[in-house]
């Protein structure tokens, strides 16, 4: 079960793994969304916004029948049955008072889970019955514990130096699966209760999320993001011309400009890793800089240097570099600031060369724009409050930035310019439900960014009296635009998504990856004889690279 829009609006869909069809469930208007099946199978809980906002609801599959289960005036939402199917529990409350609930499956009033309220994410049942097995944020990251559902007691699983979320635990062995990202892709980890041992599922270029058990405990099933970088192109804003420089063999994600627009830098993915090369627009010669691990790659507006994202060895921090085009000598800029984190993401110099802007979450589903000075290594907060802002660039002048931001409320998407020396902050689109982001500036006023108008993402231009329209030209799934700096040209992306369903059978095979997590947790007395199994719930720690930070 997995909710898909494949019909214009987001509903619940059926797949028969033996006939292979899809099958609708819900309809109607809202999105359905976090299913999950009743122990019976003949129910399926799930978040809908079809009342308003975020609430539980309850569909019967033999009948198609559809019900209301709470009704709080706040987000209510990852709803989950526990095993005797006679309870619901779910996450609900404004965000940093979150709680964990409970609900009778055949309606009634809630009850809290004993736990003080906080960045409570999702949670699922333990197959006794009464253990929760649960992520929040509080630590800043994403932690997993397990929780007494009729209690107050908190177990740790993992220590919330990864971004862990979404766990369940195996109905038939002491084994939790969830998501797990260090700074990049999510992975589907594995991970014995008794002892903290785990390791990936499976490790691919693409983003797996969400696992679920099969009811045998023999199978997991999860969905994959996949979004592929298919072309470099460049738009003439003057003729409308598109020429696509870089083809899908690239892989590409991102390119920028030098100063003449004779050559272009862009990120590369080819080899499953990214890298950065340039690219000759005269002889059509590409030039790989052995820089390592790196992406969004900018030009400096006297050309001289290259600034991007990059990654050192098996660290999972991302750090702000500079490479010196003519000797390939490399500068690390961030690796001894405290503080930031998940830098990977569009960088933007300032005009004159000595400045630049770089997006650093701040707290779970938060971030700042940040400042880096190059002439004296300092970084300073642009923004400094609890929005989630991001994709910041410098106007032509270098009086100030635009962005995009939620800070019009509701995770709404909005475009806002602020003044570098009076603070003021200007909107310049939305904010709205409209998916819009990568605004850039030109010299005459035009505002470019990429929307989604329909079914993914394409350019637009703003033009400074508001009007604006989809640069049909460029086509579909276009990301990071970015203009010359004439304003004449403008380098795209062109990018494609898609949602991939997986059933990861067998997982307990003898040749599974993960099969020895299965082996029985037994305790020892201190002369190393077994002398019993140990007990299925316990203190755990997460065995991943507490240097991340």
């Amino acid at each position: 079960m997995a909710s898909s829009k494949r019909t214009g609006t987001v509903n619940l869909w059926i797949f028969d793994l033996h006939s292979g069809r899809w099958h609708q469930a819900t309809r109607g208007a809202g999105d359905d969304i976090e299913g999950q099946w009743s122990p019976d199978g003949r129910r399926i809980v799930f978040t809908s916004t079809r009342g308003g906002h975020k609430q539980i609801w309850w569909y019967e599959v033999a009948t198609g029948r559809i019900e209301q289960l709470t009704f709080g005036d706040h987000e209510e939402e990852y709803p989950s049955f526990a095993p005797d199917g006679q309870r619901i529990l779910y996450v609900g409350g404004p965000w940093g008072r979150r709680y964990f609930y409970i609900v009778p499956a055949g309606g009634g009033a809630p009850r809290v889970v004993d736990r003080p309220p906080g960045r409570a994410g999702a949670g699922s049942w333990a197959p006794d019955g009464r253990w929760l097995v649960c992520h929040s944020y509080d630590a800043g990251a994403g932690a997993i514990f397990l929780q007494d559902s009729a209690g107050a007691e908190e177990i740790p699983v993992t220590d919330g130096t990864a971004w862990d979320y979404k766990p369940t635990v195996c109905p038939t062995r002491q084994v939790v699966a969830f998501s797990r990202s260090n700074e990049g892709r999510s992975v589907i980890w594995v991970q014995r209760l008794g002892d903290g041992s785990g390791r990936p599922l499976v490790t691919t270029g693409a983003d797996d999320r969400w696992p679920t058990w099969t009811a045998d405990g023999q199978s997991l099933f999860f969905h994959r993001l996949i979004d592929d970088g298919r072309a470099i192109g460049m738009w003439n804003r003057a003729t409308g011309e598109v020429q696509e420089l870089v083809g899908a063999d690239e892989r590409p994600r991102y390119a920028s400009f030098d100063p003449a627009a004779r050559r272009i830098v862009y990120a590369s993915e080819r080899t499953g890793r990214s890298n950065i090369k340039i690219l000759d627009l005269s002889d059509h010669v590409v030039t790989a800089l052995p820089v390592g691990e790196a992406s969004f790659p900018a030009w400096s507006p006297a050309g001289e240097r290259i600034a991007f994202c990059s990654r050192r060895g098996l660290a999972h921090r991302w750090q702000i570099s500079t490479v010196d085009v003519a000797t390939g000598e490399v500068h690390d800029w961030t690796s001894g600031v405290v503080g930031l984190r998940r830098l990977h993401g569009p960088l933007s110099w300032s005009p004159d060369g000595d400045r630049l802007l770089f997006k650093s979450e701040t707290e779970p589903f938060a971030a700042n724009i940040y400042e880096l000075d190059l002439r004296t290594g300092g970084v300073s907060a642009v923004t400094d409050d609890s929005w989630w802002d991001e994709s910041a660039a410098y106007t032509p002048d270098g009086a100030a930035v635009v962005f995009m931001s939620t800070r019009g409320g509701d995770w709404t998407w909005g475009f806002y310019r602020k003044d570098l020396a009076t603070g003021e902050i200007e909107t310049l689109a939305g904010p709205d439900y409209v998916e819009r982001n990568n605004p850039r500036l030109t010299r005459d006023g035009v505002l470019l960014s990429t929307l989604v108008a329909g079914t993914s993402e394409e350019l637009y231009e703003q033009c400074p009296d508001g009007t604006g329209r989809v640069v049909a030209e460029a086509g579909q799934g276009v990301r990071y635009p970015v203009p010359s700096a004439d304003g004449r040209m403008v380098l795209f992306a062109r990018t494609h998504r898609t949602v991939e369903y997986w059933l990861a059978e067998n997982v307990w095979a003898a040749d599974s990856p993960v099969a020895d997590l299965a082996r029985p947790l037994v305790a020892r007395a201190a002369g190393g004889t077994p002398i019993s199994e140990q007990a299925p719930l316990g203190p755990v720690r997460s065995p991943v690279d507490t240097r991340r930070r």
